[in-house]
């Protein structure tokens, strides 16, 4: 089906994703470091104006609100230090949480690169290398159990705030006509949030040797995700929501892992996001090719995350694979090639994603995984440029 009027941001998105072919292929970045558009002088005022500007400019974008669903309980204590050790090199920083099941110890090295001053995060991907971390957060079955007394329940009030400014957001969505997707920021942790609670040497090693505490572990973060998902549907018109998977993939985890581990769990998710009236969008931009046809399978609605370059996503194959079921989003690769490669050479990736995975529909262009504040804008309107020369339908590769 080919669409002659032009459609608003939130008609394309959707109907790419029901694989119908949409007035022209849809461009919609992730602006998730970047927080503004040509210059940081510039920063967007907030997601409403970042919208504006996308619009403006004819690409698509989508509008989100978070639900409080990890608040810090007050039965908590939390202590931190840091000291210099004898011949160390660099400070080490401790953090400690005492819960009424006992006390979580995080322990790492302050290096040169540590971006979070003097105090350590629960979920940071700068926790996870192990010649930086001296200790992670989870090592027991006993951990997991005071991890269970570290977040409360949002209080009613909380809640309340939360449905009154989410009704904000969706009277923009409205206004502009656009999507809202929830989950991909401070939402779904998912499989990410096991490394980052106890690191990945760890994680996989346990996997084999200790397979409790991973369960254990994962039944607990699909506890918080479920409540989340719960809350951002009680708030309503909710159209995407998004599980964090970027290290769920087959670079982490073998086929048998996933299966034990994870796709469990993933199908609980993908089955409440369903039964609740939205769509759901998988992330994943490393790795993904052996788990394509699971997706299919398991009826998530959307990949993203399709990188030809850092990925090594395989265009023609992921479109085989997809089955008219799956919509991929992504195509470009954004930290090098809109960084380092030539207008031709952007010009062609861009060529290429839009050939090979547009026709028919169910196809989303954007640099993956993310626009970043290193990106020269002249790259990003390079892509812009050349997405413009070929959005039209039908798309045929010129001879």
């Amino acid at each position: 089906m080919v669409m002659t009027d032009e459609m608003s941001s939130r008609e394309r998105l959707l109907t790419a994703i029901e694989h119908k072919e949409p007035d022209h292929v849809p461009l919609y970045f992730k602006w998730w470091s970047r927080r503004f558009l040509h210059s940081p002088a510039e920063p967007w005022r907030d997601q409403f104006h970042r919208v504006e500007e996308s619009l403006r400019m004819g690409l698509d974008d989508t509008v989100t609100f978070e639900a409080p669903h990890l608040v810090l309980s007050e039965d908590v204590k939390m202590r931190g230090r840091k000291e210099m050790l004898p011949g160390g090199r660099y400070p080490v920083l401790y953090k400690e949480y005492e819960t009424p099941m006992g006390m979580l110890t995080q322990v790492v090295h302050q290096t040169a690169d540590w971006p979070h001053g003097d105090d350590i995060p629960i979920f940071s991907d700068h926790i996870i290398p192990r010649n930086r971390s001296k200790k992670y957060l989870i090592e027991t079955l006993k951990d997991v159990e005071a991890l269970r007394y570290l977040y409360r329940e949002p209080r009613q009030k909380e809640v309340e705030w939360f449905l009154e400014h989410a009704e904000d957001v969706k009277r923009f969505a409205r206004e502009k006509e656009v999507l809202v997707v929830c989950g991909e920021a401070n939402g779904i942790l998912g499989g990410d949030a096991v490394p980052w609670l106890m690191g990945f040497e760890n994680m996989m090693m346990s996997s084999v040797r200790n397979p409790e505490l991973v369960h254990a572990l994962l039944d607990l973060i699909l506890e918080w995700d479920l409540r989340y998902v719960d809350l951002v549907l009680q708030a309503g018109d909710v159209d995407i929501i998004c599980h964090r998977g970027w290290y769920e993939c087959a670079n982490f985890w073998t086929a048998k892992g996933y299966e034990t581990f994870i796709e469990p769990r993933l199908r609980r998710m993908i089955e409440a996001v369903h039964k609740g009236g939205a769509k759901f969008c998988y992330i994943m931009s490393t790795g993904l090719m052996p788990r394509l046809p699971k997706m299919v399978e398991m009826d998530v609605d959307l990949m993203f995350g399709i990188d030809p370059v850092q990925g090594g996503a395989d265009l023609v194959k992921a479109r085989e694979m997809s089955r008219n079921k799956l919509c991929l989003w992504g195509g470009v690769n954004a930290a090098v090639s809109l960084t380092y490669a030539t207008k031709e050479q952007i010009e062609k990736e861009v060529a290429d994603a839009i050939y090979t995975l547009g026709p028919g529909g169910g196809f989303i262009l954007s640099a993956i995984d993310q626009l970043f504040d290193f990106n020269p804008w002249e790259k990003i309107q390079d892509m812009i440029d050349a997405w413009k020369k070929m959005r039209a339908y039908p798309l045929t590769r010129p001879r």
